[in-house]
């Protein structure tokens, strides 16, 4: 009898257990509807003489949080963590004990996304509280848009805030008074504000703490103080990275009398000489690689470095000594402008490790792709980038070739030589390319710009303007793929493009990017860009 009645209690147990879990119902139309606040249930929004005090929000359906520790923003931010809870259909707001809330002040409390329902995930909109430890709820906005400076892309998830400190310093040290996060289109609306002088500073906090302190932080600021309640003109605001300092990232110096170095950010700026002055090194800087050649038999290189921001660097370095590291080969990497197709009437191109002082034609034989009809050519070293081998001969179109070298058809400064190899190389169909005609106007003369045709980050074509207000040029020999126009503006002719000073109150250098429909083959397009309705749309 006991164990019967032991039974009974196990299965009502149970049965409670199953009925306190919310459950999703089977059949019907999917729930589209978000959870309901029951206000009679609630803490009163927009209260006055606000004292702290557990707030509580109980909507008509069980409820889950989603990442309330990234949508939830309060204005002015706390200088404690609150602690926000779920329980059962109520969300639960705790102040920290310590927190001492601001006299005289609207304080609002926006919840963004992170209230859902338990089923659907349907999101509560626009969820925020209000209230006022004074009198009154202040009632002045702002609003404004931000953009990410390195993209020109709007800058989600990016805070604006406003401090009546004016100090430089506010932003490193202090909570703003006021906050509020931008939404997918970089839009941003503070209210609840009260009148004065307020400087601007928009800030990716990816710590979370309303203070911009770390390396990997973007933050914008307006050069003028804003004043409320505000008249000006719409207010918009570009973030952008610290400025890192230029570095070394990798050196190469197994390759025959060449030492590579890769910089970042950018090469431009750095100056390199060799300690020896009687050397005749020959120093090669491109967009981030600087290839020094050095003819050195003793195979070691020395030589003064000299970044912007840095003292000058003393390198020494011993070259490879590997019999291997000396062969002239064709190179493995690619070069830092993408080269366009070979077309018949032109020249092909074979690239070498390094740089060739002179060719033996007589080891050299051009063939058609199956290796057995030979061809006449000619060839020469090319006289502005002497790693590229040139040659010419009466190409077919959508034709394959092989350039065979036997040892010693190419050698370089110290008479190193190649080994015997083959070299693959197509000529493409010139019906099958496009033709790019730019044209762009409303340059600045007193800048220097960075004109690039490029497919993502590939540079295709680049052109360095300096003193002219209009830019004119015509490429074609293009695959029919999708492309991009970019312009660098560099204010400063430091030859890079600068992403501006938080601390110095510099903007960063602007790009400007459109993106082309895919070209057709066989077509030329007309590419109008015009600086100036670029500034009208920023």
């Amino acid at each position: 009898m006991l164990i019967r009645r032991f039974d009974i209690l196990l299965i009502l147990l149970l049965v409670l257990v199953s009925c306190a879990r919310p459950v999703l119902p089977e059949g019907g139309p999917k729930d589209t509807t978000p959870p309901r606040l029951s206000v009679e249930k609630s803490t009163p929004n927009k209260l006055t003489y606000f004292t702290k005090q557990t707030l509580t929000f109980t909507f008509d359906e069980f409820i889950v949080l989603d990442k309330a520790d990234q949508q939830v923003l309060i204005s002015p931010p706390l200088e404690y963590r609150p602690t926000i809870s779920v329980k059962d259909k109520s969300v639960v707001f705790r102040f920290d004990d310590r927190e001492a809330l601001k006299d005289n002040t609207t304080y609002i409390i926006n919840f963004g996304e992170s209230v859902k329902d338990y089923t659907e995930g349907n999101i509560v909109p626009d969820f925020q509280y209000v209230f006022s430890t004074g009198a009154l709820i202040d009632s002045l906005e702002l609003t404004a848009s931000i953009v990410n400076a390195d993209e020109g892309k709007p800058a989600e998830n990016t805070v604006l805030m406003l401090y009546r400190d004016l100090s430089d310093s506010a932003v490193y040290r202090s909570l703003p008074d006021y906050a509020a996060r931008t939404d997918k289109n970089g839009q941003v609306r503070l209210r609840y504000m009260q009148p004065g002088e307020y400087q601007a500073v928009a800030l990716k906090d990816e710590n979370q703490n309303y203070k911009y302190d770390l390396t990997n932080e973007k933050a914008g600021f307006s050069r003028e103080t804003i004043r409320l309640p505000y008249e000006g003109k719409p207010l918009s605001l570009q973030i952008f990275a610290k400025e890192q300092p230029v570095r070394i990232t990798s050196v190469d110096s197994a390759s025959n009398n060449r030492i590579r170095f890769v910089i970042d950010p950018s090469a431009a700026g750095v100056t390199v000489r060799p300690l020896d002055v009687n050397s005749s090194s020959q120093v090669d800087i491109g967009i981030k690689n600087i290839d020094v050649y050095y003819g050195d038999t003793l195979r070691t290189i020395g030589l003064i470095m000299q970044r912007p921001g840095f003292e000058p660097d003393t390198i020494r370095r011993q070259l490879s000594r590997k019999a291997a590291a000396r062969k002239l080969r064709v190179a493995e990497e690619q070069p830092e402008v993408r080269p366009l197709p070979f077309v018949p009437g032109g020249e092909a191109q074979i690239r070498f490790n390094i740089k060739i002082a002179g060719i033996d034609t007589s080891k050299m034989s051009l063939y058609t792709a199956n290796g057995i009809v030979q061809l006449p050519y000619t060839a020469a070293v090319d006289t502005i980038d002497a790693n590229i081998l040139l040659l010419k001969s009466r190409w077919a179109a959508d034709s394959t070739y092989v350039l065979k070298m036997r040892s010693g058809a190419v050698y370089d400064l110290l008479d190193n030589k190649n080994d015997s190899t083959a070299v693959r190389f197509k000529i493409a169909d010139p019906s099958t390319l496009s033709t790019i005609i730019l044209k762009v106007d409303s340059l600045n003369a007193g800048y220097d710009y960075s004109i690039q045709i490029a497919k993502g980050n590939e540079l295709i074509r680049k052109w360095i303007v300096t003193g002219q207000s209009t830019f004119n040029a015509e490429v074609g020999g293009l695959p029919a793929e999708t492309y991009q126009i970019n312009i660098l503006e560099d204010r400063n002719k430091n030859g890079r493009i600068d992403k501006g000073s938080f601390a110095r109150k510099e903007d960063p250098e602007k790009v400007y990017t459109k993106k082309l429909e895919q070209l057709r083959q066989n077509w030329s397009v007309e590419i109008e860009i015009s600086l100036s309705e670029f500034e009208k749309a920023e």
